[in-house]
This record gives structure tokens, C-alpha cells and sequence, in this order.
């Protein structure tokens, strides 16, 4: 059995503050233009503001990165964070690696129909930690899948799930009706959104050509 000490974000943590930094600047423009009004001028009452939110923000991001530890062998997975989790391989359907610009999330899916769920963003956390883990993992997986003749998915983008034809439809169907309904300005929305979704089409159609779509 190998340990591995790696680095992880608290995602719901990483919302709440941005979520509080945003609520600083507008909660506090009521009270400024109650006390302040004909002494301070309003730009420079908002950059005050923005000021305190950002300062809020980095004096609590250091709680945003938390160390965990993992301990991998041949059969099962040991990972040891707020509390510690034992992972057997045989109770795995399915795993999910997305290495992307902000970072790595890694996914488990148990047959039960749970869920393990962790991520190390890079604008925190040294990722590189999580990545060195996560290869030794997927050899790991591999490794077992072969030697006991058992199909554990490894799931390459999210865009590999069936259901996700439903969502792609439904998304284009509020995209059209964004170009239909929109000027610019707002115009401006329904474009970006169009890019992104047809690169999402892209990737389900290139999974679907691969015969690699799976029904979870």
C-alpha cells in the first residue's frame, strides 16, 4: 500500500466567499448612500467597497485548501479527509478525471448509486499533488479490472452520458429562443452560450461515434 498526501479545495467554501465578497459590495452601497452621500463621491465609495470585498476575500481564502491524505493498493482505495473513506474497487462503477484549466476534479461512482467527489483548484491549491495520486489510481483500476474481468467505466467527459442528449436539446432550444427574443446587448448571451454548446455537441457526437456513451 502507497500514501499520498495531496491537496484539495473546499468548492462550497470557494462559492460562499465570492457569494458574501459580491453581497459586501451591493449590501453596502444602501448604507453609503444613506451616510455618505455629498461627502464621499459615488466611484469612490464603490471602490471602497470592492476594496473590503477583496480584502474579506483574502483573509479567509486560506480556508479554501485542505490537506488530505490517500492510501492506494492493489484492491481498494483509503482516503482520509474530514473523515476517513474505504473505497473497495469492487464497489466502483465508474470513475471521472477532468484535468482542466482551473485544476483536476476526480469522480467516483459507487454501484449503489453514490457519489465521491473531490478537486484541487489550481488558483489554491498545488494540484500536482492530486494529479501524481490520480495516475498511480488509474494504473491502479486498470490493473484490477484486468486481472478480475470486470467492467469499472472509466468515463472520459461527462458528454459521454446518454442523458445528455436531453440537456444539449433543451439548452439549444433556450438558445435559439435567446436569438429570437434578444438585441444587443443581451445579444451577447445567447452568442457566447452558443459556442460553448457547440462544442458540447461536438464531444457527445465524437463519444456517441466512439460507441462510448453509458446510461448513468
Amino acid at each position: 500500500m502507497k500514501d499520498y498526501t495531496f491537496e484539495y479545495t473546499r468548492q462550497g467554501l470557494v462559492y460562499l466567499l465570492f457569494g458574501l465578497s459580491f453581497a459586501i459590495i451591493v449590501l453596502g452601497l444602501f448604507p453609503f448612500r444613506i451616510l455618505f452621500t455629498g461627502i464621499i463621491s459615488p466611484g469612490i465609495g464603490v471602490i471602497a467597497l470592492i476594496g473590503l470585498a477583496i480584502a474579506f476575500f483574502l483573509l479567509n481564502k486560506h480556508r479554501i485548501k485542505r490537506i488530505g491524505i490517500a492510501k492506494l493498493s492493489m484492491t481498494d482505495l483509503t482516503i482520509e479527509l474530514n473523515q476517513t473513506i474505504h473505497i473497495p474497487f469492487s464497489d466502483l462503477k465508474y470513475y471521472y478525471i477532468y484535468d482542466g484549466k482551473n485544476g483536476i476534479v476526480f469522480t467516483l461512482g459507487f454501484l449503489d448509486g453514490t457519489k465521491f467527489k473531490i478537486g484541487a483548484n489550481n488558483n489554491f491549491c498545488n494540484n500536482d499533488l492530486l494529479k501524481t495520486f490520480l495516475s498511480d489510481f488509474q494504473s491502479a483500476i486498470e490493473s484490477y479490472k484486468a486481472q478480475n474481468k470486470v467492467n469499472i467505466v472509466h468515463l472520459e467527459t461527462i458528454f459521454a452520458r446518454k442523458q445528455t442528449l436531453y440537456i444539449l436539446c433543451t439548452l439549444t432550444v433556450l438558445v435559439i429562443l435567446g436569438f429570437c427574443f434578444t438585441h444587443m446587448p443581451l445579444m451577447i448571451l445567447p452568442i457566447s452560450a452558443s459556442v460553448s454548446l457547440s462544442v458540447a455537441w461536438i464531444r457527445y457526437f465524437q463519444q456517441r461515434s466512439k460507441n462510448k456513451l453509458v446510461d448513468f
